[in-house]
């Protein structure tokens, strides 16, 4: 499975049904900083020893770009001490 063209599919999705879709960013840099700062977020959160992964995508119906962490690969670490699994305003899979 293609993991962005899956998260592409399901942002566009959602975005057909919700008028306040996730964030998304005018530059990839700006959408970098913002993952950035969620995978350490996540870090926190699940108590782990490394900031969680996240892709950076540009969404070519939108012209912006977005980013998205893998909830998945950080609860599934050995040292993860759980916790609320949704992160407001961001694209999680």
């Amino acid at each position: 499975m293609n993991i962005i063209t899956d998260l592409t599919n399901r942002i566009e999705r959602y975005r057909a049904t919700n008028k306040n879709p996730c964030k998304s960013y005018a530059t990839e840099s700006a959408a970098d900083k913002a993952g950035k700062k969620l995978s350490i977020d996540a870090q926190n959160r699940f108590d782990t020893l490394a900031p969680g992964r996240y892709v950076v995508f540009y969404l070519e119906a939108w012209g912006r770009w977005v980013t998205a962490l893998d909830l998945n690969e950080i609860v599934g670490r050995g040292e993860a001490k759980g916790g609320y699994l949704g992160f407001d305003g961001f694209y999680t899979f």
